[in-house]
């Protein structure tokens, strides 16, 4: 069934985008406290690290987009949804993660065309020396993954409404 190999590939992804979170909070960690005792102490700044750490706080937002996505814990408003019986439920959580995936798309699609127009335009970070695309890259990705995710997440509430698993299975077991 494909929603089971999705499942088993998500969890091989979802364990790599914690372990470059963790490499990224660690180098942030790193790089902040090596540049402050350079200035403080040897009063002796290093160029750029600010910048460097600034870029590598950027991935790491769009590493926990990742994160949240890989579970479905993102923003939702179930104050109406919780008041709606299962059947109705299940189908706002269908058009609700349709919607989200489309979403997605869009922006996938627009991130795909600012990368590639930075790396046409040869943009470069005129501090560090390099490439913009390099940062911007983390965008198509982040949103790619997510409206992947988000579409799965479709199918999985299309099989709850349809008696194939139970709602359960979804949220008590975190599939999603």
């Amino acid at each position: 069934m494909l929603s089971e190999v999705y499942l088993k590939i998500n969890k091989k992804v979802e364990i790599a985008e914690k372990g470059i979170s963790v490499f990224i909070i660690t180098a942030i960690v790193v790089i902040v406290f090596v540049g402050t005792v350079a200035r403080y102490i040897f009063d002796y700044p290093i160029f750029g690290a600010e910048r460097l750490a600034t870029y590598l706080m950027v991935w790491l937002g769009f590493m926990g987009v990742q994160i949240t996505s890989s579970k479905m814990r993102h923003i939702e408003i179930e104050a109406v949804k919780s008041k709606m019986k299962p059947p109705v439920r299940h189908l706002m959580n269908i058009v609700s993660n349709i919607i989200g995936s489309a979403i997605l798309v869009i922006f996938f699609k627009l991130s795909v065309d600012f990368m590639l127009e930075s790396k046409n335009l040869d943009d470069a970070d005129i501090v560090l020396n390099i490439p913009m695309w390099w940062i911007i890259l983390i965008m198509p990705l982040s949103f790619g993954l997510s409206a992947i995710r988000f579409l799965f997440a479709a199918f999985f509430w299309w099989d709850v409404y349809k008696c194939k698993r139970k709602e359960e299975d979804i949220v008590k077991k975190e599939l999603l």
